[in-house]
């Protein structure tokens, strides 16, 4: 990919996640038992602690970097991190919610990271490593800002196909409201394959890479619109603008093809998420 093509994809990137941020930040917090769900295993395998100093990746609506602020405690520090300002926004709201003094927030590009060398403990991406165009450039961006001994830890879907909800609303949009941009719908997913995410890391020079996986049928209510949430967050501006006809019709889509998954009085939806984390050589 040449430079003007990347650079060009980077702001068809920026404006399709501006575009999603208004989606983001509604949601945060009725998704933050899920997100804490998530984002546990991911702290786990990097080993988060007091006193850390942490990067956090395509930082989003907030998550993981708002709950590692809590971690590495007044001692520690978090810098947030995002291409999109529109999501930024949503965890620069949060965090001063909360009244989280040890957490900081820059616009920047994973490619070309604006900080010195060896200034973190740990990287941490929760979601976002799938949408860098040049993976293993952004991934020895990591290597070279982490301390040696330090680890960066990311975190991605599985294949489309093992994540129910994306999948389904995905069918029902483009039913309705006819094609969409699906390389960038179906970008979410293109590291889920086994071996994928755990070769990028030792290609890029990672050493001690660990693997983890969860793939898990997840009880979801049978009696409420829980797709909406996925629909604002995925679709963004589409979504919000859509006429009341079509918002009715996808939903109606998305009901009929949930009924595969229906048990009893709720539906069991499959999951599947892949971590990775790896050491930088002391």
């Amino acid at each position: 990919m040449s430079r003007d093509t990347t650079e060009a994809f980077k702001e068809r990137q920026r404006a399709a996640w501006n575009d999603r941020g208004i989606g983001w930040n509604k949601r945060a917090e009725e998704m933050a038992e899920m997100a804490r769900r998530l984002n546990e295993p991911l702290l786990e395998l990097v080993g988060i602690a007091q006193g850390q100093r942490v990067l956090d990746l395509a930082s989003g609506a907030g998550e993981p970097a708002l709950t590692i602020a809590e971690m590495v405690g007044e001692t520690g520090h978090v810098t947030a991190t995002d291409l999109a300002e529109g999501m930024l926004a949503g965890a620069k709201r949060r965090a001063a919610d909360r009244r989280t003094g040890n957490i900081g927030f820059e616009i920047a590009d994973a490619e070309s990271l604006p900080f010195p060398d060896a200034g973190f403990d740990r990287v941490t991406c929760r979601f976002g490593l799938m949408f860098f165009p040049d993976k293993l450039k952004a991934l020895r961006e990591c290597l070279r800002v982490l301390k040696p001994g330090g680890r960066a830890g990311f975190m991605v879907w599985g294949p489309l196909a093992d994540n129910a909800v994306f999948q389904i609303n995905m069918a029902a949009v483009l039913e309705v409201m006819g094609p969409q941009d699906e390389t960038f719908l179906e970008m979410p997913f293109i590291l889920g394959q086994p071996g994928t995410l755990v070769g990028l890391l030792e290609q890029a020079g990672f050493a001690a890479v660990e693997e983890q996986v969860i793939q898990a049928r997840r009880k979801a209510p049978g009696d409420q619109p829980f797709w909406r949430t996925n629909l604002d967050m995925s679709f963004g501006k589409l979504w919000m603008e859509a006429s009341a006809a079509e918002r009715e019709a996808v939903e109606a889509a998305v009901v009929r093809r949930l009924q595969e998954y229906r048990e009893g009085d709720h539906y069991r939806l499959p999951v599947h998420v892949r971590y990775a984390a790896g050491t930088k050589a002391a």
